[in-house]
């Protein structure tokens, strides 16, 4: 595809043209080729504009991957409205909040969380029309999938928008666990998706890809775009399970996959012994650094395909990535890599300005640039003053370049958690845990695990008849806190080491964790 588009409704356009009858997406469900995805597409931004999706209006999608949300995703962005995926993973109340931050004027649902979305709604008193993705409507539901289909084409001419306007948002965790929006253009997003092939590796339209991530998360938009503007066909599962990705890739001759390291050992798991999957050629993982000991794993288990890893963000899209090929990573030391080609990257004083740069091998922040930079936060001008500079993304993750420019992550400068490659914040999980009557306070940290990479750890001051049942049960059974931030383990103590400011001292924590009454653990993984 040409570099010369600017706009993802025209680069859209083209691959779906030269892709003809060729499919180009495809689900356990159906499959649409590049002709009829045009007129889908088109279709379906006529239907979502008579119903007000247009101007910058937002339209927010509780869904998972799939030929319609896909479909609907780019028919949105046809029309000059701007799709945001919900997190499927959260309380009622939780999504409430989202969508009326939002002020969305659509909200677009998989039938299996019809559910969940009329809970949000009548959560917040809020009244927003629904789209049912697998239903024609006639149940009372909302207006469906087929109806919207069936509506006039949009008739005006495609691409003719705002490049440096928003036009998606996606949602990040917060420092103090609320959402962040973070605001892409269709210049950054078509920008993201022709550098994509320096991502991952090169693609051909002969190439197959499989998705199994939410929308919600900006992974789906960095590998669906970047698969897309090479015009090779993206198939979606609908949400991960180890055993039916493994059959999907089978059926499909998938040749490439794109996983966690934790959901890539699940695979292995549902493999067994006799791993034979032929058709795959390319492994690729990011979302956690890597580690010899996985990389030695892909190699064990499937020693004939390319490995690639990156080091990638919301904010930064695959334009700002750092890719560590096959030859890197299996040279014994592996890093995140270094830079594809038109980003840069530079290691600064965590306290300082964008300019102030630390020396070549030592740790300090990361900060990125590259034609695929986020415009910056939905409605936090100060957050984006912040971490938006002079073309610049602060990452607020730490790490450092070696001679070679391969990048090394060593942590955060936040209390970020990566749990199987979902990010929550320790401040998020204590405010909750602090809620109950019997804690008095509270600390939680990330440890780290060979399956999930880290696993939430909670160090509590509690009432003696407290147990840790007792504190899981409230923070779950009330809604308080989505599965995979409940903590699977809780140390009771007498006191929290603090340092000299008086916070709670949490690498403390970590170098003691045990301590005090001892841990009482509850195992959360099955």
């Amino acid at each position: 595809m040409s570099n010369l588009h600017q706009s993802l409704n025209t680069l859209f356009d083209s691959v779906a043209r030269s892709k003809g009858a060729g499919i180009l997406f495809a689900d356990a469900a159906e499959e649409c080729s590049g002709e009829v995805a045009e007129d889908t597409v088109n279709r379906l931004a006529g239907g979502l504009s008579a119903l007000g999706a247009q101007g910058k209006t937002r339209v927010a999608f509780l869904c998972d991957s799939s030929v319609r949300h896909a479909l609907t995703f780019f028919a949105c962005l046809k029309t000059g409205a701007v799709p945001c995926a919900l997190h499927i993973r959260t309380t009622a109340a939780a999504m409430a909040k989202t969508l009326a931050w939002l002020d969305a004027c659509l909200l677009v649902v998989d039938g299996k969380y019809r559910q969940p979305a009329e809970e949000a709604l009548a959560s917040g008193s809020l009244s927003i029309p629904v789209i049912m993705l697998d239903s024609d409507g006639s149940a009372g539901a909302g207006t469906g999938y087929d109806r919207l289909v069936a509506a006039p084409a949009i008739d005006r001419e495609t691409g003719i928008v705002n490049l440096d306007e928003p036009a998606m948002i996606i949602l990040s965790s917060g420092t103090t666990g609320e959402p962040k929006g973070v605001m892409h253009s269709q210049r950054t997003l078509c920008a993201s998706a022709l550098i994509g092939r320096h991502v991952f590796g090169r693609i051909e339209a002969e190439d197959s890809v499989i998705l199994a991530m939410s929308p919600s998360f900006a992974a789906w938009n960095h590998v669906a775009l970047a698969y897309l503007a090479c015009g090779a066909r993206v198939v979606f599962n609908r949400g991960f399970d180890a055993d039916v990705y493994v059959r999907t890739i089978d059926r499909e001759h998938i040749t490439d996959a794109a996983l966690v390291p934790t959901a890539w050992r699940r695979v292995f798991a549902a493999l067994g012994d006799e791993a034979n999957l032929p058709s795959l050629r390319k492994v690729f993982f990011a979302g956690e650094p890597a580690t010899s000991d996985f990389v030695r794993l892909v190699r064990h288990k499937l020693p004939a395909v390319a490995i690639r890893s990156a080091y990638l963000s919301s904010e930064g899209g695959d334009g700002s990535a750092c890719v560590a090929d096959h030859g890197q990573l299996t040279a014994g030391r592996v890093t995140m890599g270094r830079p594809v080609p038109g980003a840069d990257i530079r290691i600064i004083d965590p306290d300082g300005s964008i300019n102030d740069l630390s020396t070549r091998g030592e740790t300090g922040e990361i900060a990125v640039t590259s034609s695929s930079v986020a415009l910056g936060y939905w409605k936090a001008p100060a957050l984006t003053a912040a971490r938006f500079v002079d073309g610049w993304w602060r990452t607020g993750d730490l790490g450092y370049l070696d001679d070679d420019e391969n990048l090394t992550i060593v942590g955060r400068t936040d209390n970020m958690i990566i749990s199987g490659g979902l990010k929550l914040h320790a401040e998020e999980v204590e405010a909750v845990l602090l809620q109950h009557p019997g804690v008095s306070l509270a600390a939680v940290v990330g440890v780290a695990d060979p399956e999930w990479g880290q696993r939430v750890e909670a160090h509590v001051v509690a009432d003696n008849d407290i147990q840790a049942e007792d504190i899981l049960r409230y923070c779950r059974d009330d809604g308080l806190l989505a599965a995979y931030k409940l903590p699977r383990r809780i140390h009771f103590h007498d006191s929290l080491p603090t340092g000299s400011t008086g916070k709670v001292y949490r690498r403390g924590l970590l170098e003691g964790a045990g301590h005090g009454a001892g841990p009482v653990s509850r195992d959360l993984t099955g």
